[in-house]
């Protein structure tokens, strides 16, 4: 890093300095392998680590090296590095480790799982001297993902045909700045004058573009101008050097244990990229989130195959909604989404008809056609709403199309048919009638919602019917664990203990605070805790009506069986944050699964949001209870179940046994 020769030869990086560091170990037990600030990440392993490096005096480089036990022995190894600059030694040095054995828990004597998930992460000699180390590294930074991420700069030379448009002016420049926070490029001029937009020409060789004025910057992708061809409107890049960006996670990103308060005691939660916590229990496989205050150990479900990914990591293999499993069987809508009471992993129905005040309504497909009517009716057997004809027939429109004026009466359409249930088919149900009162624009109407809902706030957390998620949770638990065997003469019910799931739906901001209206956005306190630039996750749950367990003893014992989903608390301890990718967290799934989290009710979209995550690892706040993710089942198991083998990798999963 800004290379200074530390035997005072006098020498300083120049601008292209071949740099080289050599890593070899004195113990034949070992092998390494590593990974860089420049997105290099080398799995296989070695017994001797050869890296090269062009280098100058604005340049830094990390590099983390591995040294992985080829056996059980444990055993003593020196580390030897030197570092050579354009084949001349400027700086050797040495490490001394000790090595342990793959199996470090069951070869030192950690046979207790709880004991073990603590001992492993300083490699500790005792379980109370492995609290102390995890104590010791202090609070994660949950403003940030973990691991953290950098970019740096990938580019491919002389690409042929790089980049064409038709029509389209570029945004030209004869230099430019990468964000590594971002993986975005700036194009700049170097006198400081502005960007040029202008169409392309030979003029512009060696200029560096975004590509053309519908594509903008900052941009994620950007050409270096090398030869070009014309034909009439339409411009080619014909050879360039196409500059995008890799993601290189930091190698001081926050891994491992993080102690953590949670309703009974001192929690220690996995974080970031750990690859310790596999358990294979019951046939099924599952990722240790952390251990609990009352030391048991709280386990997310990841499919029937070792580091499943896609559907295969939710129960059953497939998609469900996480909405109200609507206690009408015969009803013509099935989940629901239209009240804030639907947040809840039980919910109360205290509704009555009500018409709220005006809010703005932007859930609106721009050219999507609905239909419109002059009146309504209301089934009250099964609670929902249906356009029917007062004197004019219903018709099909856009919302751009409903703010013209009708011929004969002068009116807007609007006016005349302004009721709809949002539907492209006429006789379609619905669970609440849209009253619109003026069209702003094709995308945002001034409305009113005509419901069938929520009477007070209270009444939406009285927990009488369990919503869909819970429904699908218990059955997969009646069907796929009771009476279960472990094959030692044990029912795995044996191993699971009671635990605390928190769907927390306290609302701590006096100015969204409803709860239970339509017309007006709730943010729920998870919403609050986990969104902005100081996120305040926490463990503990302070409503007992959000307290979900199977006994009295833990919460509200409202729980048919134990077992519930994550929260979006536990996502962020473990390394998600909203809005921004993680690859590399142990969590990330390949598709998207839900939290029990509620996030808000959206007036704007008549609709209960809740936190879940996408494919990429990326926590949201913006769900709609009606979506198609899966189920990651969330179980507890006892304090004492001991290790019979493995060691928590996915290709060697703990395996587990009574005491």
């Amino acid at each position: 890093s800004n290379f200074y020769d530390i035997n005072d030869l006098g020498k300083t990086l120049e601008n292209a300095d071949n740099m080289n560091l050599k890593i070899t170990g004195t113990n034949s037990d070992i092998v390494l392998s590593y990974k860089d600030s420049e997105g290099n990440v080398v799995e296989e392993t070695s017994e001797t680590l050869d890296l090269d490096y062009i280098f100058n005096k604005n340049k830094t480089i990390e590099i983390q090296v591995f040294v992985t036990p080829k056996n059980d022995t444990n055993s003593v190894t020196d580390l030897n590095f030197v570092l050579t600059r354009n084949n001349e030694e400027v700086q050797r040095f040495h490490k001394y480790m000790t090595i342990y054995g793959n199996n470090f828990c069951l070869n030192n004597g950690f046979n207790k799982l709880y004991d073990c998930i603590l001992a492993s992460d300083s490699l500790a000699t005792d379980v109370e001297t492995a609290k102390v180390n995890i104590k010791a590294k202090g609070e994660p930074n949950l403003n940030d993902t973990a691991p953290t991420y950098t970019y740096v700069e990938d580019i491919t030379y002389d690409v042929e045909n790089v980049y064409s448009t038709t029509d389209y002016q570029f945004y030209i420049s004869d230099s430019y700045q990468f964000n590594p926070n971002t993986g975005q490029f700036s194009l700049k001029n170097e006198n400081g004058s502005s960007v040029i937009t202008d169409y392309l020409s030979d003029a512009y060789k060696d200029y560096y573009t975004c590509g053309g004025t519908n594509v903008g910057f900052p941009c994620n992708t950007l050409y270096k101008i090398k030869a070009v061809s014309v034909s009439g409107t339409s411009y080619t890049i014909t050879k360039g050097d196409k500059i995008t960006y890799k993601i290189a996670s930091s190698i001081r990103s926050e891994v491992g244990l993080y102690k953590v308060e949670d309703d009974y005691g001192d929690s220690y939660v996995f974080r970031g990229d750990v690859s310790n916590n596999n358990v294979l229990f019951g046939g099924y496989y599952w990722k240790i989130v952390r251990t609990n205050g009352d030391n048991s150990i709280r386990l997310i479900y990841n499919g029937t195959t070792p580091n499943a990914s896609g559907y295969s990591i939710g129960i059953n293999g497939r998609v469900g909604r996480y909405s109200a499993k609507y206690p009408l069987s015969n009803s013509p809508i099935g989940e629901r989404k239209t009240d804030p009471t639907y947040v809840g992993y039980m919910y109360g129905k205290n509704f009555e008809r009500k018409v709220s005040e005006e809010t703005s309504y932007t859930s609106i497909g721009v050219s999507t056609k609905y239909y419109f009517g002059d009146d309504y009716e209301f089934d009250p057997t099964n609670e929902v709403f249906k356009l029917k004809t007062k004197s004019l027939e219903p018709i099909s429109k856009t919302f751009t199309e409903m703010n013209e004026t009708d011929t004969t009466t002068g009116k807007k359409l609007y006016e005349l048919y302004p009721y709809t249930c949002k539907a492209i088919t006429n006789d379609s149900y619905c669970e609440v009638i849209i009253q619109v009162n003026g069209i702003v624009s094709g995308t945002k109407a001034n409305v009113q919602y005509h419901s069938y809902s929520s009477v007070d706030s209270d009444g939406t957390r009285t927990n009488e019917f369990s919503s869909n998620a819970k429904t699908q949770l218990e059955s997969w638990y009646s069907a796929n664990i009771v009476g279960k065997n472990d094959g030692l003469g044990n029912l795995i019910t044996e191993y699971i203990v009671d635990g605390t799931f928190c769907n927390d739906r306290g609302t701590p901001n006096s100015m969204y605070a409803s709860g239970y209206l339509l017309n007006q956005y709730t943010y729920y306190a998870p919403y609050i805790r986990l969104n902005g630039s100081n996120i305040l996750a926490t463990l503990k749950c302070s409503d007992i009506r959000d307290q979900f367990s199977h006994t009295s003893s833990k919460g509200n014992g409202l729980l048919t069986y134990p077992i519930a989903l994550i929260t979006a608390d536990e996502l962020s301890f473990a390394g998600g944050y909203s809005g921004k990718k993680n690859n590399d967290f142990y969590l990330k799934g390949g598709t998207y699964f839900w939290t029990m989290s509620p996030a808000y009710f959206s007036s704007a979209a008549g609709e209960a949001i809740m936190w879940g995550v996408d494919g990429s690892g990326t926590m949201s706040r913006y769900y709609s209870v009606t979506n198609g993710f899966v189920f990651r089942a969330v179980i507890n198991l006892r304090s004492d179940v001991l290790i019979s083998s493995g060691d928590g990798t996915v290709s060697n999963p703990f395996t587990l046994k009574l005491a």
